[in-house]
């Protein structure tokens, strides 16, 4: 796959939200940090939430999608052009025709081992079902709830003394963690498909 990035441009980066938005600031902090070598130029938002209050304390340019959401996105994006798509907690599923128009330009981060766990509540499904093992997946999105080929995947072992919170807590260390660090090597393209298995250059973490 060919770099988008371009010597002296940074690359131009859209979040998408529904909610919390702790994966969008830690995506701002990385880029702000020189982790990430992008540009953010917009959260989208789908409906109140607190990524909102996020992007305003952080100068984040945002905006609020019309009740149409999916016309409302498409359009926005189209006139954005970003080099990627990032969604961090955004709870809707991308039509087909938006996958299809911005393939392997759209990213998702799922806190949980997939297939293990898609859709919602993911961290108290696994929790609850007892897994001894659990963790995040990066992937790139397709139609599915879930289902696009699998980037990096990051596991922790359950320690038998956590509480449901504890659990949720590790997780997002760890989302926050990888997350810029797997965009970044996605906006390099140092990265290749075979058949559903994204091979990366080099191993992260």
């Amino acid at each position: 796959m060919c770099s988008v990035l371009q010597r002296g441009v940074p690359s131009r980066i859209v979040v998408l939200a529904s909610g919390n938005g702790s994966n969008f600031e830690a995506i701002v902090n990385a880029v702000r940090s020189g982790e990430l070598s992008a540009k953010i130029e917009m959260l989208l938002v789908d409906r109140d939430c607190y990524a909102i209050e996020r992007a305003k304390r952080l100068k984040v340019p945002w905006e609020k999608l019309e009740k149409s959401w999916a016309e409302s996105l498409k359009k926005r994006l189209e006139e954005l052009n970003p080099d990627l798509v990032v969604l961090a907690g955004f709870m809707r599923i991308l039509p087909a025709e938006i996958v299809e128009r911005w393939k392997w330009k759209i990213v998702n981060i799922h806190p949980s081992l997939l297939p293990a766990f898609p859709g919602t509540h993911a961290i108290e499904k696994a929790y609850e079902y007892g897994v001894k093992v659990t963790g995040i997946t990066i992937h790139f999105v397709d139609e599915g709830v879930d289902t696009g080929p699998i980037i990096f995947q990051k596991a922790i072992e359950i320690k038998k003394d956590w509480t449901l919170e504890r659990l949720e807590e590790e997780i997002h260390k760890i989302e926050h963690q990888y997350y810029p660090l797997v965009i970044q090597k996605v906006l390099e393209g140092r990265w290749n498909i075979e058949g559903r298995r994204v091979i990366l250059e080099e191993d992260i973490g």
